[in-house]
């Protein structure tokens, strides 16, 4: 019997019309997988995949949104009474979720292609259709499934109303935002990738202090020989102050305030150790535990928090504009 999963991608894939390609099998918890050629779904195509022509190689292309796997086993679990958790799905989600993933990101590396990216499996948008092995359908069942699947919406909202609009205008025409903002505001849109995403919210921190602190020193009774002298040691960087005495005894002293006063200390830290702990091993940990796309979304919000403590504690010709707004959105989608 065959599990043909059709799972949507995010991105879309160009593949020559007509093309033919070998077909790969392994073994994965008793599963034989097999994953097909993707193909074109009939969701609403984006500009990019209405292009009246597309050529690859001087052959004609079409664009594909839709990754076809096939789970091959003597038979599944179809009972309507049975499959009601993940745990009961057949196959389970870890296979059907390191198949895809397995795929991707090998193709992520041969094709140089950074917009592939792993795929959240089962928050995402699939089906999957059972067959007989000679891929017809099965005869229908009352007490069976001929097939599974859900539809995974994800929208993203930015408002544009006339406050906005007017706070834009607040800015000068040569504004530019903080390099700490644009490293936050990165590594927000990485997740739920978490290594990219604590690496970027953990530089964030670093570049933000060493900003503020540079600020601040020149308003202080610390000479400035002797400022240099402490953040320019060039026989080692390991003589100068570490992020964590930078947010702690080098802010006290300026600010009066240290990042250890308050729960903040604890976000920083577990950010710093995610991050260092991705560098030098590959996976982000905490506690010897993997960091969840959860977890990272967190520690992510944990940074800009940081940023936002910092700021109030600097004087006022040294804080930055913030703008916050609040909006009521509303959206309605009929899905048939």
């Amino acid at each position: 019997m065959i599990a043909r999963l059709h799972v949507l991608l995010p991105f879309p894939l160009t593949v020559p019309d007509g093309q033919e390609f070998p077909i790969y099998e392994y073994d994965d918890e008793g599963y034989s997988v097999r994953v097909l050629p993707p193909v074109r779904s009939d969701r609403v195509v984006s500009p990019q995949e209405e292009l009246e022509q597309v050529r690859l190689d001087g052959a004609p292309a079409y664009q594909a949104d839709a990754l076809r796997i096939d789970f091959h086993k003597e038979s599944f679990k179809r009972d309507k009474e049975q499959i009601t958790s993940e745990a009961s799905l057949d196959p389970p989600h870890a296979v059907v979720r390191r198949a895809i993933n397995s795929f991707l990101l090998r193709l992520r590396h041969v094709a140089s292609a950074g917009h592939i990216r792993p795929i959240d499996f089962p928050a995402c948008s699939w089906r999957i259709q059972y067959l007989n092995d000679d891929e017809t359908e099965l005869e229908p069942d009352a007490k069976l499934f001929r097939g599974v699947g859900t539809l995974q919406v994800s929208l993203r909202w930015t408002a544009l109303n006339r406050p906005i609009w007017e706070d834009v205008y607040r800015l000068p025409v040569d504004f530019e935002p903080p390099p700490w903002e644009e490293l936050l505001l990165d590594a927000r849109n990485d997740l739920p990738r978490v290594g990219p995403a604590v690496v970027l919210a953990a530089t964030a921190l670093e570049v933000f202090i060493a900003h503020v602190l540079d600020r601040l020193a020149p308003r202080s009774p610390v000479p400035a020989p002797l400022w240099d002298w402490l953040n320019d040691r060039d026989d080692s960087h390991l003589r100068q102050p570490s992020v964590e005495e930078q947010y702690d005894t080098l802010l006290k002293v300026f600010t009066g305030h240290s990042l250890k006063e308050n729960g903040l200390w604890d976000a920083f830290m577990n950010l710093k150790t995610a991050r260092n702990k991705f560098v030098h091993e590959g996976i982000a940990k905490v506690g010897g535990a993997a960091v969840s796309p959860e977890t990272a979304g967190r520690l992510v919000g944990g940074a800009f928090e940081i940023v936002a403590t910092v700021r109030g504690w600097l004087p006022p010709d040294l804080q930055w504009p913030v703008f916050k707004h609040e909006v009521k959105f509303e959206a309605i989608k009929k899905l048939t």
